[in-house]
């Protein structure tokens, strides 16, 4: 088989996997199919008008042909960023702006063996890019990306050993090259190994997607009961052995049924996310906030002692208290009470510290709500606040402001008096 009939035969399989992909996308609008599908329309078009040589304009067969072909590598590229959901970069379409910049020298424009050097170099480098993609995400190791950069990996080492060739051979037209079989024979390898390896990635992707929303509370978009539970088992391996310590905060949201009754069902969920995206923010990656059910909510946080986790639930508490939540043309003053319970991480039981987050909750609620309680080994005390006395519709009662430094040194006496 001559190469322009291999090129004709490819271009005729990338249109072909162009139209698939494009149906794909049209059912399912997912970015990533239109761009691969665009990706194997142009590549494939590019590639029949490089085989059609002779019988067209020179200009169209060569320069529009080959830049074509090198739109559709970048294309390729900017389907595997979106498979990773990471915005397009514009270097995508670097492999074809070397041919263009490229062309623009007189003895590379009119010479057939510096056009294929210069073309096969700018494949490289859109191979490479793809490599790299594959390998360098942030998710987590996948045998299935390491196997797609090694079968990019055969397509780049061929346009190499191709680049090599046409310098020593210097061939003057595309059917006297020596190459054509390292042309497409890998060629055809790598496509139908990129197209296993492509539908595995999806199908890991779709895998992934729905351990996610197993995991995440629709309406908040923060973990579930479950997912909390699993990030507390991933969190006690990973850490047993360092000294920290876990608290539990569990929170629950004050008067809720009432703010449903007095605004509705709607402004509920308004409410409820607000709350969510607020202690979602107070965790900066220490750990993990989620929505137990209803309108009660949780954080599971490595801390070195009572006061820190006493002072984060007292951020999310503050800020919730000192910030309205504003829905539609009402903002509505909503109030969250916290329970606290906390162990070593190496003796951490999910069960105990549920039930002692619990029944400081509960305090927290009996005491006039709008506060933080924490449970110790003798009793569950209540941590002093911080905020001025200002009545909300849903506060049972305020209670006196002590300063910061009094606050502090309140919790350290907690600490002493549970030790």
């Amino acid at each position: 088989m001559d190469i322009l009939t291999g090129l004709l035969i490819w271009a005729a399989e990338a249109v072909t996997l162009a139209v698939l992909l494009f149906s794909r996308w049209y059912y399912e609008r997912e970015p990533l199919y239109l761009s691969w599908g665009s990706g194997f329309a142009v590549h494939g078009i590019g590639a029949a008008l490089v085989a059609m040589r002779g019988d067209i304009p020179d200009f169209v067969s060569i320069e529009i042909a080959n830049t074509m072909v090198l739109a559709g590598i970048g294309l390729w590229a900017a389907g595997l960023m979106q498979l990773d959901r990471r915005p397009v970069e514009p270097y995508v379409g670097i492999p074809a702006l070397i041919w263009i910049a490229g062309m623009f020298l007189d003895p590379v424009r009119g010479d057939f063996a510096s056009r294929a050097i210069l073309h096969h170099v700018a494949a490289m480098v859109g191979h490479a890019m793809i490599i790299g993609i594959l390998l360098y995400h942030r998710g987590p190791p996948s045998i299935t990306r390491r196997v797609f950069a090694s079968v990019i990996g055969i397509q780049f080492f061929s346009c190499a050993l191709i680049v090599l060739m046409v310098f020593t051979g210097r061939p003057d037209a595309l059917v006297a090259a020596s190459h054509s079989p390292w042309l497409y024979l890998p060629t055809a390898f790598v496509f139908v190994g990129s197209i296993v390896c492509g539908a595995r990635l999806l199908t890991e992707r779709s895998e992934l997607t729905l351990k996610e929303l197993a995991r995440t509370d629709p309406l908040t978009g923060v973990l579930n009961r479950r997912g909390l539970l699993e990030e507390f088992h991933r969190s006690k391996g990973v850490d047993a052995l360092d000294g920290s310590m876990i608290a539990f905060i569990q929170f629950d949201l004050d008067g809720f049924k009432q703010i449903n009754d007095v605004y509705g069902h709607q402004a509920g969920d308004d409410v409820l996310s607000a709350f969510a995206r607020i202690g979602a923010a107070a965790q900066r990656g220490r750990g993990s906030f989620g929505r137990m059910g209803g309108e009660e909510f949780a954080s599971i946080i490595r801390v070195s002692d009572m006061v820190e986790a006493a002072s984060i639930a007292e951020a999310i508490r503050s800020t919730l208290r000192r910030h309205p939540i504003s829905v539609g043309e009402h903002r509505i003053a909503v109030t969250v009470s916290a329970g606290i319970s906390l162990c070593s991480t190496k003796d951490a039981d999910i069960d105990v510290l549920l039930t002692a987050a619990d029944k400081a909750l509960y305090v927290s609620k009996t005491s006039g709500r709008d506060r933080t309680a924490v449970h110790t080994d003798q009793e569950i005390m209540i941590v002093p606040s911080t905020d001025f006395a200002s009545p909300t519709p849903f506060a049972a009662e305020p209670f006196e402001d002590i300063s910061v430094s009094q606050q502090v040194a309140s919790l350290k006496r907690i600490v002493v008096l549970s030790q």
